[in-house]
């Protein structure tokens, strides 16, 4: 979870061709993003192969985590003893889920109602699965990041409620107080840090940034795994979707977009171009205004090509008929180009 307390310093439009050749001739720094503040050595988690293939509906995987996690609040709240016995078998789920389809995926970007700490730790989980599968990790290594997602901000249960929710500006001693609980997590987790070391290291590291503008330590480039700054990027991703107090949450489209205008400094580009590659610049289900004056919603992605997706666009009728629709797929219609996205409601 990422500290809030910052209004936005305005909008970044940007042709979206520029920003993915980094080429945007503006480059100032939202404070949404900016605030939020590599090795491959496979060490898999011991989970048994069953877990994997289990029949239960792949939204479950999302309901389950946000009970557990629910459930180690409490007891580090009330100071009792907590388990990973639940959580494990949980974070394999979530990766054999998404080898298989996107509902996951679809899950997050809907957003749901379960109090905000949770579902930010189930959904930067689901999101760092995604981006670290398009980084080439293999299964085992995939759950070690589901788990390390699931539990990124443990910390932040040792922190009262009336802190984490509280809506208005911190002081500089809550600020403090915010900022140290990368520091309480990695004690919580202490005892089975022998077990999973790249979680622990992943829970003090996590809010770490490449430019040096993170914390707790302030480390910059390879000083940080990159299993924590997959976990970070994933956790500005869905903070960004989030409403805040002094404005509404972004659409999916808006959050990629203003990672790729602002985030370039605090996390490495062939992060954010897997987070592109995964989610695309026009997520799925996305409304958006062609140059035709038509329009279209995402109904696929084109992988090689984020800005040229298959759409299904609406086309007039004659009075008193139903509305038909044609697949467009961008791709090779190439007088076709995207000029905005069109907001819903």
């Amino acid at each position: 979870m990422t500290p809030d307390h910052e209004r936005d310093a305005g909008d970044v439009v940007t042709r979206l061709s520029d920003l993915i050749r980094g080429q945007s001739s503006q480059e100032a720094v939202s404070p949404d993003v900016k605030s939020f503040t590599y090795s491959k050595e496979p060490t898999g988690i011991p989970i048994p192969p069953s877990t994997l293939s289990s029949s239960a509906p792949e939204t479950d995987w999302h309901h389950r985590a946000c009970q557990e996690l629910q459930g180690i609040k409490r007891a580090v709240q009330t100071q009792q003893p907590w388990r990973l016995d639940e959580l494990i078998p949980i974070a394999s789920g979530v990766v054999g889920s998404l080898g298989t389809n996107d509902k996951l995926i679809q899950a997050v970007l809907q957003r749901n109602a379960e109090e905000y700490l949770i579902s930010n730790a189930v959904n930067v989980a689901i999101l760092s699965v995604k981006i670290a599968g398009s980084l080439g990790y293999e299964p085992a290594k995939l759950q070690e990041v589901a788990l390390a997602g699931l539990l990124h901000d443990l910390g932040m249960f040792v922190l009262p409620d009336s802190l984490v929710y509280k809506t208005g500006a911190l002081t500089d001693a809550e600020l403090q107080d915010m900022r140290e609980h990368p520091q309480h997590g990695a004690r919580l987790f202490q005892e089975f840090e022998e077990a999973y070391p790249r979680v622990g290291r992943v829970i003090l590291q996590e809010h770490e940034r490449q430019d040096g503008s993170g914390y707790p330590n302030r480390l910059t480039g390879d000083r940080i795994d990159e299993m924590a700054l997959v976990i970070g990027l994933a956790d500005v991703f869905d903070a960004l979707m989030s409403p805040r107090p002094y404005r509404h949450g972004m659409s999916p489209h808006q959050a990629i977009r203003a990672l790729l205008v602002n985030g370039k400094a605090i996390f490495p580009h062939h992060l954010l171009k897997s987070l592109i590659d995964q989610l695309s610049i026009y997520p799925l289900g996305t409304t958006v205004r062609l140059n035709t004056g038509e329009i279209g919603v995402v109904f696929q992605l084109n992988r090689q090509y984020p800005l040229r997706p298959i759409l299904q666009v609406s086309q007039e009728t004659v009075s008193g008929h139903l509305p038909i629709s044609k697949t467009v797929d961008m791709r090779s219609e190439t007088s076709l180009h995207i000029v905005e996205v069109v907001p819903i409601g």
